[in-house]
């Protein structure tokens, strides 16, 4: 199940919110060892404060397991200000119909048994709550940072990329960027790469955690 959270929301879902930061803290700072900033074990930085929207996943027990965080390309952005060189010169992407996904984790810790399977379904359960806000605002497309793993997930739910770019080492992870259609074409395709063509949670994942 997915949750999509704009700036006024935040007061009604602050508990979700809560747990999407500690989310993040337990991926990117105690399983990724990044150098990111994180008070009382919530993950936060600067593109935070500038009223981004937050797609939510959850689980049957209401336990936030994913999130993706949704920025205009008009204003300041990860990848044309944290990462404009994975561009391969291209000029950083400035336009009202494309946004930046950025900070997209999953988290299948805390359940008993895990498989790639669960942290597949959520990464399509994420892009269906990311549709779902693009779709009735005319945003044809997102632009985003991801690594070589999450490339294979989303392949494997059919989501990929109209466009990326080459692969460049980051820290100790391979990332590359890439530009991501938002249209009927591409969401039926996402939806007939679901897994058994729902969205289920899964308990035989082999990892139980993934970022970007």
């Amino acid at each position: 199940m997915y949750t999509v959270v704009t700036p006024e929301m935040y007061g009604k879902f602050k508990p979700e919110l809560k747990q999407m930061f500690q989310l993040r803290h337990r991926v990117f700072r105690e399983r990724l060892g990044w150098d990111v900033h994180s008070v009382n074990g919530e993950e936060r930085d600067q593109f935070d404060s500038l009223n981004p929207v937050y797609i939510l996943a959850s689980d049957e027990q209401q336990d936030i397991v994913g999130c993706w965080r949704l920025l205009p390309t008009t204003g300041p952005n990860m990848l044309a200000d944290v990462f404009p060189s994975l561009m391969d010169g291209r000029a950083a992407i400035n336009s009202p119909t494309i946004w930046e996904c950025s900070r997209f984790a999953v988290d299948c810790s805390g359940h008993r048994e895990n498989n790639l399977a669960a942290v597949a379904s959520i990464t399509y359960e994420l892009f269906m709550g990311l549709a779902s806000f693009c779709v009735p605002r005319d945003i044809s497309g997102v632009v985003t940072v991801y690594d070589v793993r999450i490339g294979r997930l989303m392949n494997r739910v059919g989501i990929k990329p109209d466009w990326k770019t080459s692969t460049r080492r980051i820290d100790d992870t391979l990332a590359l960027a890439g530009y991501f259609s938002i249209n009927e074409t591409n969401i039926a395709r996402a939806s007939s790469g679901a897994i058994d063509g729902s969205v289920l949670w899964r308990t035989d994942l082999t990892e139980n955690s993934t970022h970007v």
